[in-house]
């Protein structure tokens, strides 16, 4: 078989890992690879888009700081009205005194409220506050105008959602 002269690159069809134009390597289409590597992919972007969130900087001076495990809570308790302190670290997989601290913070910080249950006083139940679920909208809606100047208008956000909505619903894996 004859080699391609110097110069004109390799055409599409002869790329077996990579498509080649000119000089410059071009991702093949994410529909040409195998199941398994698309979602190692999908797992990738997924890391790399939440860093990329995580680090936008607040404009709205309302919105009250807080780190990404005391956000992982304040979403679980926002989600699960009256879970627990164990639950909450049962579900998230995070230390008992982990959980305690990041708790700790979000109630110093009025995001959060302890009552004891109704049942059984020496249970602890956790809700958010309404403080907490106005600092939520604002940050969603920071997070939405971010999103809305990275992507064009064409994108299919429902289904990217609802792809991301099954992968958070799922079971996690649990260490033994």
């Amino acid at each position: 078989m004859d080699q391609p002269a110097r110069g004109e690159g390799v055409h599409d069809d002869d790329a077996p890992a990579e498509h080649v134009r000119g000089e410059h390597a071009v991702t093949p289409s994410p529909d040409d690879r195998p199941r398994d590597k698309q979602l190692g992919e999908l797992a990738d972007r997924i890391v790399r888009v939440a860093r990329r969130i995580e680090a936008h900087r607040f404009r709205d001076p309302l919105i009250t700081p807080v780190s990404p495990l005391e956000a992982l809570f304040l979403r679980y308790v926002d989600d699960h009205p009256g879970t627990s302190p164990g639950v909450l670290a049962r579900d998230l997989m995070v230390r008992s005194s982990n959980a305690s601290a990041g708790l700790r913070s979000l109630e110093r910080k009025g995001l959060i409220t302890r009552a004891a249950d109704r049942d059984d006083a020496r249970v602890t139940r956790l809700f958010v506050t309404d403080d907490a679920r106005r600092a939520t909208a604002r940050v969603r809606a920071e997070w939405a105008h971010l999103l809305s100047e990275l992507l064009p208008p064409s994108v299919n956000v429902a289904g990217a959602l609802h792809v991301l909505e099954l992968l958070d619903d799922a079971p996690a894996e649990r260490e033994p």
